[in-house]
């Protein structure tokens, strides 16, 4: 039986068939995701990331992080000990911390898969362009809650969905390492459920409170 991948309820229907791939539709959190039949293997997966075009310094890449790193820095301070999630080759998010002072690690399954920082507890996580990619959330969630000190923040970025009648032609869908899609009933229901509080300072931004 198929379940939602991002909060485990059975009330799943589905949603749209595009192109070959079948997407569905949770009742609950409303989330949207591919079915795994439809999921590219690992050595594409890489591929694609190496495809981007992110580099550390790069002055307008660096401005679309601060739409995460602004609002989060609002909640932590300098002595704060940070994790980078997911953080991709081209680790800029980090590097916008640690320029502000912050100790900062970084983990990424592909580029910088370092096993250390499960062993740790930090103050704040960020997930920069992250959530969209899990294969199974609703266990990332967990993990992430066991790195995360009691009374951390965990900084989401992504795009919330568009209508359904924009689904198809949305860009993030088009992504073929995109397989799950959250708006504000998802993370609403996600915070519930991992007993976080949730903040939503703008659009595609989410801040979690342990």
């Amino acid at each position: 039986m198929i379940e939602c991948i991002v909060c485990k309820n059975k009330k799943i229907e589905l949603f749209k068939i595009i192109h070959e791939k079948k997407y569905w539709h949770c009742i609950n959190c409303e989330a949207k995701f591919l079915d795994k039949k439809n999921y590219i293997n690992a050595i594409n997966e890489k591929k694609h990331y190496s495809k981007h075009n992110n580099f550390i310094k790069d002055p307008g890449y660096r401005k679309f992080l601060s739409k995460l790193s602004e609002p989060l820095k609002k909640y932590i301070s300098i002595n704060d000990f940070g994790l980078d999630y997911g953080c991709g080759y081209a680790p800029a998010l980090a590097d916008i911390f640690k320029e502000d002072g912050f100790i900062i690690d970084i983990y990424d399954p592909f580029f910088f898969p370092n096993e250390n920082v499960f062993l740790n507890k930090y103050n704040f996580i960020t997930c920069s362009e992250v959530f969209e990619h899990l294969f199974n959330p609703y266990d990332e969630f967990f993990k992430l809650d066991a790195l995360l000190e009691c009374n951390g923040y965990l900084g989401v970025m992504t795009s919330f969905m568009p209508s359904d009648q924009e689904f198809e032609d949305w860009y993030y869908r088009r992504d073929p390492t995109h397989v799950v899609f959250y708006n504000e009933k998802t993370f609403e229901v996600i915070a519930s459920q991992m007993e976080w509080n949730l903040i939503i300072p703008s659009k595609d931004i989410i801040i979690f409170k342990k």
